[in-house]
């Protein structure tokens, strides 16, 4: 009988194969085998792009956009950041310093309309009707030319974002409305980032155009332009502010006007006091699904009206509190409440400054049976330059374990202890051995960085370069404890896949969106180091666990259920999700 072949397969189950490889680097070598395979890898492959413009990288978009690229047609998502890095100078160029000088304002500004003119090539010879997405994640601003070339050509947009603009859409806008509304017909996702009362005004005209949304991201901009931010900005005790009386002026008076069913709603930066009278008037939350609150000033008073029966989001599944600085001292208790009557959420991350306790075990607990992703990390500032982060007790950390059985990512403080011990502190032991009774757990981020004896002492997130090296290796030891513990735990249980765990990621850090940066040989911040599960061989051929150190946008790669090291609202989880 002739060997089986991989060209002997059908083609259903080649491309169900190719599903589950979402590796850019993985899929780019499958398209290197054969035509067969190149031709079922190139949608893949292309599908989700991530492009730096304005800077050297510029030159490598013209040879991606020829004609006789195949995976061009099926581009679905582009996400365009601005590159720092400028292009070379070809004169005038002083080599006797090895000293790189930061760039000037007008390098900046060249830069800038680089980036422009990288866009509108990228628009012009993209075939009609293909994307998706279209998103402009650099917070610089987008050319009005641009962005209306982008919604005459692509029809097929789901998602629409009015950010920063180079001048005034407002009145473009309100001469081709009609135009662009038919563009917009798939659209399901508006993200406005207003910053001047124009993009208000355009945000108000496309929200008049597009009500049956199911997506709504609003962020305020206008602390971050040099312009003087309006008294009456947001809403107030005697009158809606100015974001909610412009945005919404087609359903004044609020009172009467039928709401939106929203499924997914962000507010970033947004005074929500009264938001009882103004958002919750013009937004159904009744139908909310997922709800992320980062910044804003007054969120207790939304949570307790949240609590109420007539008001509560019954279908809410994934619910995010982001706060940097916050002053109310109930805010926590009103957060407690929202959580204990609400039922079913499978997503809670927490990330709260300025306060002196963490959420209750009880609150937590309400939703043990569905909660699947749990990120806690609640700190008081106790000096103008340190911060101390807050830590549950041994038998409240164990309530959170025993009752959320179903969760798969799990990120919290640990105790302090020092990683160079060959013995673990009795507490932070507990806390260890209290993760084993979480049966399906994939990630474990541990906040809190384990410190090192003298003279190599770590506090918390500061350490030197010349020790960076000994500290990752301790780190390392320490992973792999945690990996080969939770092992045997699973095979004395019956549990994971019979030979091992679960556990596929263990973190050190609470975010990583960069590992650190170093100045000299100052001590440095560090953000984030996971380790992910790996695999040694020796000589004889023994195989045996290895914890492996990699970079955080890299572990999605080998354990999709592990975005809850990135918790952030600005990173691009999207991006560099798999296809």
């Amino acid at each position: 009988m002739a060997p089986f072949q991989l060209k002997d397969v059908s083609l259903d189950i080649k491309k169900s194969i190719l599903s589950y490889i979402n590796r850019p680097e993985d899929l780019k070598n499958l398209c290197l085998t054969s035509k067969e395979i190149r031709e079922l890898a190139t949608p893949a492959l292309y599908r989700r792009m991530l492009l730096f413009i304005g800077g050297q990288k510029d030159l490598r978009i013209s040879a991606m956009l020829a004609p006789n690229n195949p995976g061009i047609p099926h581009i679905r998502k582009i996400y365009l950041e601005f590159e720092k890095t400028l292009m070379p100078r070809t004169q005038n160029v002083d080599d006797s310093s090895d000293e790189e000088s930061a760039p000037d304002v007008e390098d900046v500004s060249i830069a800038t309309r680089q980036a422009q003119l990288t866009v509108r090539l990228l628009l012009d010879f993209l075939p009609p009707n293909i994307l998706e997405v279209f998103s402009w994640q650099n917070w610089e601003p987008l050319s009005v030319d641009n962005w209306l070339l982008l919604c005459k050509k692509q029809h097929r947009l789901q998602a629409v974002e009015i950010g920063a603009m180079d001048r005034a859409l407002a009145p473009i806008l309100e001469k081709e409305i009609d135009v662009i509304a038919n563009s917009f017909k798939d659209v399901v996702s508006l993200h406005f980032y207003p910053d001047k009362l124009d993009r208000l005004q355009a945000c108000q005209r496309l929200l008049q155009a597009k009500p049956n949304i199911s997506k709504l991201y609003l962020s305020s901009g206008f602390q971050f332009t040099n312009d003087p931010i309006p008294d009456d900005l947001h809403d107030s005790s005697t009158r809606p502010g100015l974001l909610t009386r412009t945005m919404f002026s087609h359903m004044q008076p609020f009172e009467t006007c039928t709401p939106m069913a929203i499924r997914n709603l962000s507010f970033d930066n947004i005074e929500l006091r009264y938001a009882a009278d103004t958002y919750m008037k013009v937004i159904t939350f009744k139908t909310l699904e997922d709800l992320q609150i980062h910044e804003c000033v007054g969120a207790d008073m939304l949570f307790s009206q949240l609590s109420k029966p007539h008001l509560r989001p019954s279908k809410l599944k994934n619910l995010r509190w982001l706060q940097e600085e916050t002053n109310e001292p109930h805010a926590l208790e009103a957060f407690e409440g929202l959580l204990e009557s609400l039922s079913g959420l499978e997503i809670l991350h927490i990330d709260i400054n300025n306060m002196q306790l963490l959420p209750k075990p009880a609150a937590l607990a309400h939703h043990g049976k569905t909660l699947k992703s749990l990120f806690i990390r609640s700190a008081a500032n106790s000096t103008a330059n340190s911060t101390r982060i807050h830590t549950y007790e041994t038998h409240e950390f164990d309530v959170i374990c025993t009752s959320c059985t179903e969760l798969r990512q799990l990120s919290v403080t640990f105790p302090p202890t020092i990683v160079s011990n060959a013995v673990l502190d009795s507490e932070y032991k507990s806390f260890l051995n209290h993760t084993k009774k979480l049966q399906h757990l994939t990630t474990l981020a541990i906040q809190r960085w384990p410190t090192m004896r003298d003279p190599y002492n770590v506090n918390y997130d500061k350490v030197r370069p010349s020790w960076l090296s000994l500290y990752e290796h301790h780190l390392q030891r320490f992973a792999q404890r945690i990996f080969e513990a939770s092992d045997e735990n699973a095979i004395e249980r019956g549990w994971g896949l019979g030979t091992r765990s679960l556990l596929a990621v263990v973190a050190f850090g609470s975010n990583g969106k960069s590992l650190y940066e170093n100045n000299g040989d100052d001590p440095f911040k560090l953000k984030q180091i996971p380790f992910v599960r790996g695999l040694k061989v020796d000589p004889f051929g023994k195989s045996s666990l290895l914890a492996v150190r990699t970079e955080w946008r890299m572990v999605r790669y080998v354990e999709p259920e592990s975005d809850i090291l990135n918790h952030s609202l600005y990173d691009l989880d999207d991006v560099h999700s798999g296809p």
